[in-house]
Parts: C-alpha cells; structure tokens; sequence
C-alpha cells in the first residue's frame, strides 16, 4: 500500500487526498504529438497540392553553350562541397564525440547522407555534362550559294 491510494500510513500520519498533487489545467502539457515521425500514425497534415508546373518561359528550349559551361563550374564547385560538407561531423563521431547506441545510429545517417550528397550532386554534373556534350557549337554557319 501507497500512501497516496487512500489507505491511512500506518506510523499514524495524515496525508493530503490526491486532489491536491494534480497540476491545474495550465500546467497540462499541450496536446501535441510529440512521437519521432517514424512512428506517428500516417496521416496528411497539408492538402496535396494541384500538380502545377512552372510559368512559361521559365526555362529556355536550349541554352546556350556558355549557360551551359558556366552550370557545369557551378555544378562542379557544389559537388566538392557535397562530398566534403559532412566529413568534419563524420571524423568526430569515429573520435567519440557521442558514444551509444543512438549516437551510433547517427553516425551511420550522416555517412549515408554525405554518400548520397556526393552520388547526387555527381549525377547533376553528368547531367550537365551530357547536356553540353549533346549541345554543339552556338556558331552555326548558314551556308550560302553564291
């Protein structure tokens, strides 16, 4: 027996009904989901969105072969940044920064997403590339009779 399911302590002492432990409804916490996203039920929190494509003209047919070496540069530049941007968090996870189980879990999502940062923005480059490759010269020459 507890002394707080209203049986009386046998050492002869009073104590308080339980009434008075309960927290007034401004203390209660908010009814608010606080369960990891892995694990809530599956439900829609926002409507689906019609399926709208962009404005016209906001992508050229073709763009020119300079847009396009200057998207490569660009491309290429961000991609050694996606291979390397995790790398610091990684190396301190392997010296212990964060040892458990959970910490463990961590550490194997970070080496799995600096992966996929780096085969990512890999593809983007090749896609880039192909795209100038497939493009040919801009100084296309009309050939006239004279």
């Amino acid at each position: 027996m507890t002394d707080h399911d209203g049986a009386q302590p046998t050492d002869g002492a009073q104590t308080a009904p339980d009434e008075l432990y309960t927290l007034p409804d401004q203390f209660e916490p908010p009814p608010v989901e606080t369960r990891p996203l892995e694990i809530q039920p599956d439900y829609e929190i926002l409507p689906d969105r019609p399926d709208t494509g962009p404005p016209d003209g906001c992508f050229p047919d073709l763009a020119s072969r300079e847009e396009l070496e200057m998207a490569l540069r660009r491309a290429q530049l961000v991609m050694d940044d996606c291979e390397t941007l995790l790398d610091p968090a990684i190396r301190a996870m392997e010296d212990g920064a964060w040892v458990s189980r959970l910490a463990d879990e961590f550490s194997n999502g970070l080496t799995t997403h600096a992966r996929l940062a780096g085969t990512i923005a890999g593809n983007c480059v090749d896609l880039i590339q192909e795209a100038l490759e497939n493009r040919g010269s801009d100084d296309v020459i009309d050939a006239r009779p004279m």
